[in-house]
């Protein structure tokens, strides 16, 4: 763990959105699969020529090349975004909360505080906040506010 102190005092909205990335941690690794995959769909149904127009009727990109690379680039900011989670989870957190994250933020499973202080046999609500908000605090230091 590192010595570095991390902002523990965060909003609603701060916490909300740290909140998000540490669900995401689970569910990036298949919306990442499904993404791939359909954008190994699209190119290989990919046809080099289509009729040039000067008028686009939408905003939709209009050829599968440009779709086919849209993927592409959505696919690099998510996997940029789980090797960012995976490297907090392994390197930059303690034992307490790595196991809060995974009881707490696995969306497979719907617990509350009250249930997980009791699964990780804390007694005092002010320590077990204390890990949360720490945990929060260091997502919301690498994420910023935005999700």
């Amino acid at each position: 763990m590192q010595g570095r102190l991390f902002e523990t005092r965060l909003d609603k909205g701060q916490r909300k959105a740290a909140g998000k990335h540490l669900k995401e941690y689970f569910t990036l690794p298949s919306r990442i699969a499904s993404k791939t995959a359909m954008a190994e769909m699209a190119a290989t149904k990919m046809t080099p020529g289509y009729v040039p127009s000067e008028v686009q009727t939408h905003q939709a990109p209009s050829s599968k090349v440009e779709r086919y690379a849209i993927a592409k680039s959505e696919i690099e900011i998510l996997e940029m975004r789980l090797n960012i989670l995976h490297r907090i989870y392994v390197e930059l957190i303690d034992d307490q909360q790595r196991e809060l994250w995974d009881l707490l933020y696995d969306p497979k499973y719907y617990r509350t505080d009250e249930l997980v202080m009791s699964m990780m046999k804390i007694h005092s609500t002010n320590t077990y906040y204390g890990i949360k908000h720490k945990l929060l605090g260091i997502i919301h230091d690498h994420f910023g506010d935005g999700y």
